[in-house]
């Protein structure tokens, strides 16, 4: 096999998954078999079959595709040896990422939660956040307005890069209103990155998408706040999945039901709904039997600071 013949080539990769049907997991199987473009093209149908379990399909018209790249972001691929380690866990992971900035090597702490907090879990989320990038951890997060800004201005705060996933093109992050937030965070040896193609506009399906990447990319999911329902609720659904550990804060005394009514979900004994999450009926019924939804409740600075030692 030449190197031009070698399917993990970008060309090649895009060139397969353009065809109809062909997602992350997919391309991913088919290169990992056929390894060269000519043995895909030249393959019958019976053995493409037994590879992705699609019937009838053909690759004998399979071209290598140009991949949007730009000089102002760097495009990696599922086969580059600095693409998250994290990412490699899903079921699905994107065949190709775009990003801004440099990618952090540290361990990394997902922090998520509502747009629409209160000022217990807007001051909360940055002071937790501070410490988190104080015990050396990247913070991982959305960009989103509320807890997701918090998250990544209090990491800053504390001197350590963050990692915000974006679910639209990098070089126009969403929202407007963070965009100075978005530089200071490349300027601070963090990064902006998606699977988003660019020229692609934020749409619901990619938020969701964007989410399995946040509890994917930290080895622990930090919730601060959270009502139902929430996008937040995708994340953990995506981290549990995952085996990753769930750490909730549980509420203040005397809050707004309605604006926690996720933590509560998430920390109160044998109140965990897992319908809430999302996800298929064999999700939702493997996990409705537990006692609590989060792995881990913090009631106390103390109680964060041995969920810190603990990850």
């Amino acid at each position: 096999m030449t190197p031009a013949d070698d399917l993990r080539n970008p060309e090649w990769l895009a060139g397969i998954k353009n065809k109809k049907s062909i997602g992350n997991k997919r391309t991913i199987l088919l290169v990992e078999y056929f390894k060269s473009a000519q043995r895909l093209i030249s393959a019958s149908p019976e053995e493409i079959a037994t590879v992705i379990g699609l019937r009838g399909m053909v690759f004998a018209d399979l071209e290598p595709m140009p991949v949007t790249d730009h000089s102002e972001m760097t495009m990696m691929t599922f086969y580059d040896p600095d693409y998250p380690h994290g990412l490699r866990d899903l079921d699905d992971p994107p065949v190709f990422l775009w990003y801004r900035g440099s990618i952090p090597k540290q361990k990394a702490i997902a922090i998520v939660g509502t747009r629409n907090f209160d000022e217990w879990g807007r001051t909360t989320t940055r002071k937790l956040a501070k410490r988190v990038g104080e015990a050396g951890f990247v913070v991982v997060s959305g960009l989103a307005l509320g807890v997701d800004t918090e998250a990544h201005k209090g990491c800053l705060d504390s001197g350590t890069p963050t990692v915000a996933i974006l679910a639209c093109d990098v070089r126009f992050p969403s929202p407007k209103a963070n965009r100075d937030l978005a530089e200071q965070i490349i300027n601070s040896g963090g990064c902006l990155i998606a699977e988003a193609v660019p020229g692609s506009q934020t749409e619901n399906n990619a938020l969701v998408a964007r989410n399995r990447l946040q509890a994917a990319w930290a080895q622990s999911l930090l919730v601060t706040q959270c009502g139902i329902p929430s996008g937040t609720l995708h994340t953990v659904r995506f981290a549990l999945e995952l085996h990753r550990p769930v750490a909730v804060l549980r509420p203040p005394a005397n809050s707004n039901n309605e604006q926690y009514a996720g933590n509560i979900c998430l920390t109160e004994e044998y109140k965990f709904d897992s319908a809430v999450l999302g996800g298929p009926r064999k999700f939702q019924d493997k996990f409705k039997g537990r006692i609590t939804g989060a792995d881990i409740v913090i009631n106390s600075q103390s109680d964060f600071e041995k969920y810190l030692a603990s990850v």
